[in-house]
């Protein structure tokens, strides 16, 4: 059932955004920003994303991100 359900997942993925949009809701009854009537939803993302509480502290990049994280970007593979 695991594995039917993944495959029906990977054939919409890419049909999902525009089944949304099919249905013309109003923006306000999706509370997303996926399916909305502007078409910007990347964008409209990446705003979410920088006006999240926790990106507009100082403190946004956490005290261990320097020691343990860089370090695995930055490797070679």
């Amino acid at each position: 059932m695991s594995k039917a359900f993944d495959n029906l997942v990977k054939k919409l993925r890419p049909q999902l955004i525009p089944l949304v949009e099919s249905y013309d809701l109003p923006d306000f009854t999706l509370m997303s920003s996926i399916g909305n009537s502007f078409g910007d939803i990347y964008e409209n993302q990446l705003d979410l994303a920088m006006d999240a509480p926790m990106n507009r502290t100082k403190d946004a990049i956490p005290s261990y991100f320097e020691d343990y994280i860089k370090p695995f970007l930055n490797e070679e593979p």
